[in-house]
This record gives C-alpha cells, structure tokens and sequence, in this order.
C-alpha cells in the first residue's frame, strides 16, 4: 500500500487551517458544551435546528429546501458560493450545539456535484471534531479528537475515512490512521497510520478489516443520495454506508485498533463543504482550483444515538469474500 502524496499535503493543509479555526471554537465551548440527548433525527424541515448550529461567515446554509429525491422532500442545503475564501472557515458548516462520545453517527447526503469543473478543489466533510489545545493523553501532543467522512469534488467515487487522536500546528506532528476507498471499483487505495504527514505506516490485521470491499459500479457520491454512517467505542470505530444495491449495510472499514489511536473526548458533530487549495486526487495534481461558480452539497438527514436500533443490521465483509450479516 503506498502513501498517497497529493491526500497527504491535502491533510496537511486541511488540518492546518480546520483545526485553527475550529480549534478556537471548540477551546471556547469545550466547558460549557453540555453532553447530547441520547438520540435525535435532525429532518431539516425547520427554519431552524435545535441540535445544530450555522457557522457559514462567507458562504450560505439553507434550511427547508424542497428535493424530492430526499425521504421527507425537505433537505439541508450547504451552499459554497463562486471564488470562495480556502479552508473550512470559508465554507458552509453546520455544528452541534452539543458534545458526543461514542455513539452511532449517521446521515444522508449528497456531496458537491464539480462535473461543470472537474477541477475545482472541493471538499464535503461529515465528522465529529474537538480540539482546545489541550494534552490530556499526556503523549506531547495536543489532543486533536476527529473521526472523518470526506469527499472530493473532483473524484465523487472515493471516500476518504480518517481518524485523529493527535496534532500539534508548531510541526505537524500528528497520530493517525486513515483510509480511501474506491467505491465505483471496489479497489482500496491505502490503509495507513501517521505520525507525520506523508509519512504512510501500512496497516494489517484488525485495524484493517475488510480486506476487500465489493464494487458499486454505479456509485457517485455527486449524484445521489447515499447513506453513511459510523460507529464509534472505545475498543474502535467502524465506519459504513448502506448499499444502494440490496439496502443493507456495508462495512467500508471496521476499525480495531490500540486504544491510544481511537478518540476518547467528548466531540462537536459537524458536516461542511469548503474549498481546498491543497488537496487534490492522486493523479489529478491542478485539481485544486477555486470554484468559479456556486456549489451545493444536500443533507436529508442527521442521526445519533448512543445504541443501534435492535433491529438494524450490520454486513460485514470477512476475507472470504462472503457477506456475514449481524445484529447489533
């Protein structure tokens, strides 16, 4: 598995100005946010959020906006206007008001659909986020607690999945483990643990199950609503979407890893859209350009809950190759 440069200075630029900017929020809630409810479904119907707050200086975020591929025709729409200011401060984000720890996060959405310009450098994140500053883990590091969906807008058919326990602005000294997925192909592009940025540390065995993923020849995350979701303990996190295909879960990375490389903060619950200068595809270096014309990603949907509903099921895909369905 080798390291992917262009995601790595793609991760080093996201980081280095999502966790300034979020970072002084969450410093600036970290003691007074209060724990969430058990369980809530945000169905964006409202004029506004009870569990969500906008942070969108520079761009828009509208509630209530008709779509009828969405469950209830009402979504929320995270819109990116024409040459944006970089990174997520000038983007469209919606915040929880409310902290999380461990749960089951998930949601429906659409991503930044960049077909008119291929070359935009576009990125649709869903993740939950809490950096003060602080070292509680005492490693030297500042905690930098982050569990990652993302998606780019110039190749809508892989899914970037990234999980931060450390990260320090000073030298980009880092603690993480990351994944990317080629949905259309079913190909996985990396696996890895990081302690500095490019420098790819290949993963095996339990921290990197399912070894193969099946192919979604019709998956585009620009396109069509999808649903996603993961599940985060304190033994790991596990990260899924439900297949288009048979509507059943599928497991895109069931992480089991050591305890120092799973999150253990109470976190903001965030999904945003926002221009990156820095991270492009591997492979499609220029595709980092500033959006020369208005994007939108959609969500449908917000879900947590402290447990599984009984009845869920989850698919897993063991090195077999057979489907091993489970109930949690």
């Amino acid at each position: 598995m080798a390291d992917i440069p262009c995601s790595v200075r793609a991760a080093a630029f996201r980081s280095m100005k999502n966790h300034s900017v979020l970072g002084t929020i969450a410093l600036m809630f970290a003691t007074s946010g209060a724990a969430g409810a058990d369980h809530f479904r945000e169905n964006w119907s409202g004029a506004t959020s009870p569990h969500f707050t906008v942070r969108a200086p520079s761009a828009e975020v509208l509630f209530n906006i008709p779509e009828e591929t969405a469950g209830d025709g009402r979504v929320l729409q995270l819109l990116l206007p024409a040459n944006p200011r970089p990174s997520p401060g000038g983007g469209a984000e919606i915040q929880s008001r409310a902290t999380y720890l461990y749960g089951h996060f998930r949601t429906r959405l659409k991503t930044a659909d960049c077909s008119a310009q291929p070359g935009a450098g576009v990125v649709t994140g869903y993740f939950t986020y809490l950096n003060d500053g602080k070292d509680y883990n005492g490693n030297g590091l500042p905690d930098n607690c982050e569990i990652d969906f993302e998606w780019l807008g110039a190749q809508p058919e892989v899914v970037y999945m990234t999980m931060w326990t450390d990260y320090r602005d000073a030298d980009a000294a880092q603690r993480r483990v990351g994944r990317a997925i080629n949905l259309k192909t079913g190909q996985i592009l990396y696996t890895c643990y990081y302690e500095a940025f490019g420098k790819c540390q290949p993963l095996a065995g339990p921290e990197a199950e399912p070894t193969t993923v099946p192919a979604l020849p019709e998956y585009n995350s620009a396109t069509s609503f999808y649903e996603y979701g993961f599940d985060w303990t304190p033994t790991g996190v596990t990260w899924w979407m439900t297949n288009p295909e048979n509507g059943r879960r599928l497991v895109l990375w069931d992480y089991q890893g050591p305890s120092a490389r799973i999150p253990s903060r109470a976190s903001y619950y965030m999904t945003n859209l926002w221009h990156t200068p820095g991270w492009a595809p591997e492979g499609m270096p220029g595709a980092v350009q500033k959006p020369t014309v208005p994007l939108s990603a959609f969500v449908d949907w917000t879900e947590y809950a402290t447990r599984a509903e009984p009845t869920e099921q989850r698919v897993r895909r063991p090195k077999t190759g057979q489907v091993r369905t489970t109930t949690d």
